[in-house]
Parts: C-alpha cells; structure tokens; sequence
C-alpha cells in the first residue's frame, strides 16, 4: 500500500469535512456548517499549495522535525517564512505566492472563492453561533465546494488550470 502524503491527508479531509458540513446544514446546525465549511477549503487550499507551488511540510531552516504548518520562503525576504494558517488568512498569505508562475495561477484560480472566508475566524467555534446567517453558511458552501472542484480537476489533470 502506498504511504500517503501531508497533500493526500489534507485532500482526504477537505472531502469528509465537506461532507459532515452538508449533514449539519441539513440538520439547520449552521454554526458547525459553517465552521467545517471553513476547515474543507482550507484544507484543499493545502493539498494544492503542496502539489503545485514551493509550499512544503519538511523541516523549516534550523530545524530537525517536519513543520506542522505548511510554508515557503517569503519571496521578498529569504530570511523570512511565510506560515499558511487557517483559511481566512490563506487570503493574504497566497497573495505572497503570486509572484511564481504556479502560485499565480493558484491565487487565479482560486479568486474570490477564499475571500468568501476572509470574516470566518476558527475561534467562532467558542462562540454562542449567532453569528452564522444561513446566506453567509450558503455562501461559504459555494465557494468550499468551488474549491474542491478546482482541487478534484487539479488532481486529474496534474496541473491548476
């Protein structure tokens, strides 16, 4: 059996948090939606920042055990990494890439999908969940599955579009 990589791990579980997100908007348990919404594209986001760019999961400079994040060299300070977070600061961070020919066609493709998540913030998960309006969860489902799309296509093509 094959080892699985970080790109196949993060690919696995954009899928089931997708679909436990659907479950939960079908039950009317938006503020869980919403929440696994955010995790299944920044989890695809991931898979493709470590199949089609520099990003990597290896050992930052200095450092003996593999990154628990994934990131790159700041393009414009070597001396600096770039760290990619959750999915609302994926926004600025892919930004960053889209001097390289792979990371601009990365930051093309995945466009206004990520900014749909720009206000989503992990520690909503703290909150009471009246925060989570049914447009913005319909929102956010679109743009998740947008980019799970555009991650399955990727896979199969071997290249972003």
């Amino acid at each position: 059996m094959p080892q699985l990589t970080q790109e196949d791990h993060f690919a696995s579980a954009a899928e089931r948090h997708f679909w436990d997100a659907d479950y939960l908007r079908t039950d009317g348990r938006l503020p869980a939606a919403d929440h696994l919404y955010g995790f299944a594209a920044e989890c695809a986001t991931k898979s493709l920042l470590l199949r089609f760019t520099e990003v990597s999961m290896d050992p930052k400079p200095g450092e003996a055990t593999p990154s628990s994040k994934p990131w790159a060299e700041h393009p414009g300070d070597p001396d600096r990494l770039i760290e990619f977070g959750h999915v609302n600061q994926l926004v600025k961070e892919i930004a960053l890439l889209a001097h390289g020919r792979a990371g601009a066609q990365l930051h093309l493709a995945l466009g206004a999908n990520l900014h749909v998540f720009k206000k989503w913030n992990v520690k909503y998960r703290y909150f009471d969940g009246g925060y989570a309006q049914a447009d913005v969860v319909d929102r956010r489902r679109l743009a998740a599955h947008n980019i799970l799309v555009l991650h399955q296509q990727a896979q199969l093509d071997g290249k972003l579009p």
